[in-house]
C-alpha cells in the first residue's frame, strides 16, 4: 500500500477518510481484488446456509412484511436495502462460522457480517457495477481493520462487544464505497457511525439472540449513516478523539493516530481469518487439534477426564464471555461458545462445522457428560494442548494448529460450492462462483443478486 500523508489537523474521521481514499486510489494489487472475492464468496456461503437458523429466521420474520428492490441472500422476496442489509446481516453470523479477526476489536471482529451485507444492499440501492460493490467492501474492511487497531483496549475491559462497535463503522465505510462518496461525506459517515456504535456481552454468555442482531443492527446503521452524510449532514470534527468522542467515551483514552492513518503494506481484507467450525473463534484451533490429530481408536467411554490448556485471552482466550461455562447447556449458542462443549463434540465425532449439529444437539446427554470431564487451564506461553486421560493411557496432543481460520483460497471454494450446492444445486452453485470471480469485470451487481435470490431446496420465500 502506497503511503499517503494525511493531515489530522480537521479531525481523525476525516484523516480516516482521506486514507481509505488514498487506499484506493489507482489500481488495486490482485491479492487484494482476490481476497475481496473470497470474503463475499464466504459471505454468500454462510448466509445461504443459514437462512434457516432461528436467528435468521425471526429477523426475517420481523421484516418481510414490507418488499423493496433488494437481495436476500436465498430467498425470492425482496426487501428495502436496510431491511435487506439487516436480514443478510442476521443470517451471516447466525451458525458463527464468519469470518475473523484475531479476536477482540481487531479487524472488525466479524467484518464481513455486516461490511458485505451493507455493500450488496448499497449497491443494488443505487444500481451499482460488481467493481463498485469490491470497492465497497475493501473500504470496509480497511475501516475497521484500522479502526479495531487504532482503538483503546478499555473498549473490550469495559465489555463491549467488538461486533457492536465496529459494526457501524464498517458498513458506513462500505456503503461509501460503493456510493463514491468524497472525502467530506465519507468523514461524516464516520462521524455519524460513531454515534451508533453498541452492544453488550449478555446475550453471548446466555447464548440469547442480541449477538447475532449487532451484525443487523450495525449493516442497518452503517446505511443510515452513509445516506444521512450523502444528504448534508454536518458533524463534529473531533467525533472519534474528542474529549467527549468515540474513543474517550466507549474506551476511556486515547486512540492511537498512527494506527488509525498510518502507512501499512497491506490491506484489511487480506488479513481476517475464515472459520472452519460452527463455533466461537476461540475454540478453533483446540476443534481442529482434537478433529485432526486424535487417534482413531479412542472410545470416548474410556475417557476419564481431558484437561485443555490455553491461553487466557487472545485468539485461543478462555476468559472470552462464555467460553469457560460449564455443563448443562440450554441453547444452540451456549455449546456453541464453550470450549468443553465443543471438545467433547470434537472427541465424540460429531458434525461440528454444521450448525445445525449445535441447533439440534445442545443438549446431548452424552456430550454434557464428557463436557463435564473437561477441565480448562491457562497455559501462560501462548500453545494450545489437550491431554486425554484413559483408563489405560494418556494422550497428548499439541500440534500447531495455528493456521486452522488461515485456509488456502482453494479450501474456501470448495467450501463454497460444496454447501451452497446442497441448498441450490451444483450448477447455481457453479453460476454464483463464475459471477463472484468476474465481478470486477463491470458486471451489473443486479446480476449477481438475481443469482442469490434463487430458492433453496427448503423455502420458497
Amino acid at each position: 500500500m502506497t503511503a499517503i500523508k494525511v493531515p489530522t489537523d480537521e479531525g481523525l474521521s476525516a484523516a480516516l477518510a482521506d486514507t481509505l481514499h488514498g487506499a484506493l486510489q489507482g489500481g488495486l494489487p490482485s491479492v487484494v481484488v482476490s481476497s475481496a472475492k473470497l470474503r463475499l464468496l464466504h459471505t454468500i456461503r454462510v448466509s445461504m446456509t443459514s437462512r434457516d437458523l432461528p436467528p435468521a429466521v425471526l429477523a426475517w420474520n420481523a421484516v418481510s412484511a414490507d418488499s423493496g428492490s433488494c437481495a436476500v441472500i436465498g430467498r425470492t422476496q425482496r426487501l428495502s436495502g436496510p431491511d435487506a442489509a439487516f436480514v443478510n446481516a442476521v443470517a451471516a453470523h447466525s451458525s458463527l462460522k464468519e469470518d475473523c479477526g484475531p479476536g477482540g476489536l481487531r479487524e472488525g471482529s466479524h467484518p464481513g457480517t455486516y461490511v458485505v451485507p451493507a455493500a450488496l444492499a448499497a449497491a443494488e440501492m443505487s444500481g451499482a457495477s460488481g467493481s463498485d460493490l469490491l470497492r465497497g467492501i475493501i473500504m470496509g474492511y480497511e475501516a475497521v481493520s484500522r479502526l479495531g487497531a487504532a482503538s483503546p483496549p478499555g473498549i473490550g475491559q469495559r465489555r463491549f462487544r467488538p461486533v457492536g462497535i465496529m459494526g457501524a463503522f464498517g458498513a458506513a465505510a462500505a456503503a461509501g464505497g460503493v456510493w463514491g462518496l468524497d472525502r467530506t461525506a465519507l468523514s461524516r459517515a464516520l462521524a455519524i457511525a460513531a454515534n451508533m456504535a453498541g452492544g453488550v456481552n449478555q446475550g453471548i454468555f446466555d447464548g440469547t439472540m442480541e449477538p447475532y442482531f449487532h451484525s443487523g443492527i450495525g449493516a442497518r446503521n452503517g446505511l443510515l449513516a452513509a445516506q444521512l452524510a450523502r444528504a448534508g449532514a454536518i458533524t463534529s470534527d473531533l467525533s472519534l478523539e474528542g474529549d467527549f468522542g468515540f474513543f474517550q467515551t466507549y474506551g476511556g483514552a486515547a486512540g492511537s493516530e498512527d494506527l488509525l492513518v498510518g502507512a501499512r503494506d497491506d490491506f484489511g481484507v487480506t488479513r481476517v481469518g475464515t472459520k472452519r467450525f460452527a463455533a466461537c473463534l476461540q475454540n478453533q484451533e483446540t476443534i481442529a487439534l482434537i478433529t485432526d490429530t486424535v487417534p482413531g481408536d479412542i472410545d470416548v467411554r474410556d475417557i476419564v477426564r481431558v484437561t485443555i490448556r490455553r491461553p487466557a485471552t487472545g485468539t485461543n482466550g478462555l476468559e472470552s464471555p462464555g467460553v469457560s461455562r460449564i455443563p448443562p447447556y440450554s441453547n444452540m449458542l451456549q455449546a456453541q461458545m464453550s470450549a468443553r462443549f465443543t471438545a467433547a463434540a470434537a472427541l465424540s465425532g460429531a458434525p461440528v462445522d454444521d450448525a445445525t449439529y449445535f441447533r439440534d444437539c445442545f443438549a446431548d446427554s452424552g456430550v454434557t457428560a464428557l463436557a463435564g470431564r473437561i477441565e480448562l487451564e491457562n497455559s501462560t506461553d501462548g500453545s494450545v494442548r489437550v491431554e486425554i486421560e484413559l483408563i489405560d493411557r494418556v494422550i497428548t496432543l499439541d500440534s500447531d494448529v495455528s493456521n486452522t481460520v488461515f485456509p488456502e483460497a482453494a479450501e474456501i471454494r470448495t467450501r463454497f460450492h460444496r454447501d451452497v450446492a446442497a441448498h441450490i444445486g451444483a450448477d447455481a452453485a457453479e453460476e454464483l462462483l463464475h459471477l463472484v470471480d468476474s465481478i470486477d469485470e463491470d458486471v451489473p451487481v443486479s446480476h449477481l443478486t438475481a443469482a442469490l435470490c434463487a430458492p433453496t431446496a427448503t423455502a420458497a420465500s
